[in-house]
């Protein structure tokens, strides 16, 4: 899943590595691109013991324990790179990358500018620069470079999709709609683009086409979690509760200890008034998160449809004291303010 920081590194590869026909480095190379990337790094490990002046190998090796989560070892990779190629911006950009994802937005930044000094249309830099600047907090700066990777490049998704997700975070939904629109028009099987925009079609209460969005992005992967809970939200707040029920099923067999899951399915045979089911539910809720006020606010009100007032209140009393405040018209509604003995007494 891509999210905001989402960047395809191998889009630089090819600028660093020469291939030749079955060579080593062109074999290494794929093996990074297929996703093998121990397999890579025995084989870019192979050939730096034979060349410690190779450059295009230490690169490659980079870009593996960049992809691997290996940040220390990724940077000092691209520094040998720039010891022997000190103009190469792929290298400062993938290093910035790196220093980014170590926590080092300083050095990220620097990095990424020496790439785009050294190479002014960098379009995949620019995007990289917003996500480091969106990371600060310098939202302005990080709009600005994310429009110049667009501009530099009108087919660069992640800078498209990067803008959205900002957008939506700032609560510019109709902007995001349009950035996430220009996303899936370059890529129609693009699962994230169509969860966010369904997200903005969602805040802009326009649920049948955000359920339609969430539809797309489960058709592009079956297994997004998600988009399900997602898309059975709309579906609940369309009185479609069987169907709601489904969705909400659907991710818990895909994320068993999801309690926002649990919560939502027992919201929804609430409504189907599957009060035990309900009541089953919320309780594994709170067990995954056992500060959860709303589940036992509705774990209470579930109680109270089968008439069980003694732990209805208990339940609305756990909720209140959570910091649920509706929770509080409940008790003053049907419970005594202050516990007496074992049970409560209707007011």
């Amino acid at each position: 899943m891509r999210y905001i920081l989402g960047i395809a590194l191998c889009f630089v590869l090819t600028s660093s590595v020469s291939f030749g026909q079955n060579t080593p480095k062109e074999r290494a190379a794929l093996l990074y691109e297929k996703g093998k990337y121990k397999i890579a790094l025995r084989l870019y490990d192979s050939l730096i013991n034979a060349n410690d002046n190779d450059t295009d190998s230490f690169y490659g090796r980079g870009l593996v324990k960049l992809a691997l989560k290996d940040y220390d070892g990724s940077i000092k990779d691209f520094k040998k790179a720039l010891k022997l190629n000190a103009n190469d911006a792929d290298s400062y950009l993938n290093m910035g990358i790196a220093e980014y994802k170590s926590e080092d937005n300083r050095g990220a930044m620097n990095d990424i500018n020496k790439a785009i000094q050294l190479r002014p249309t960098f379009s995949d830099a620019y995007n990289y620069k917003g996500n480091v600047e969106f990371s600060s907090g310098d939202t302005t700066n990080a709009r600005k470079d994310y429009t110049k990777s667009i501009q530099l490049d009108s087919t660069n998704m992640d800078a498209f999709f990067n803008r959205g997700y900002m957008e939506i975070e700032q609560r510019k939904y109709e902007a995001a709609f349009n950035d996430l629109t220009n996303v899936i028009a370059l890529d129609n099987t693009d699962a994230p683009a169509f969860f966010y925009r369904g997200l903005t079609l969602e805040e802009m209460k326009k649920y049948l086409d955000a359920a339609n969005d969430y539809n797309n992005a489960i058709a592009a992967d079956s297994n997004y979690a998600e988009a399900y809970l997602n898309r059975g939200i709309v579906k609940y707040q369309l009185n479609y509760f069987p169907e709601a029920k489904y969705d909400f099923t659907e991710v818990i067999r895909k994320d068993s200890d999801n309690a926002v899951a649990y919560y939502c399915r027992a919201l929804s045979e609430d409504k189907l008034k599957d009060y035990l089911d309900a009541i089953q539910d919320y309780s594994t809720a709170v067990h995954f998160q056992p500060n959860y006020a709303e589940a036992f606010y509705g774990r209470g009100n579930s109680y109270m449809s089968i008439g069980n007032m003694d732990k209805a209140c208990d339940d609305f009393n756990t909720a209140y004291e959570n910091g649920y405040a509706p929770a509080l018209t409940n008790m003053n509604n049907f419970c005594k303010k202050v516990k007496k003995g074992k049970g409560w007494s209707l007011n």
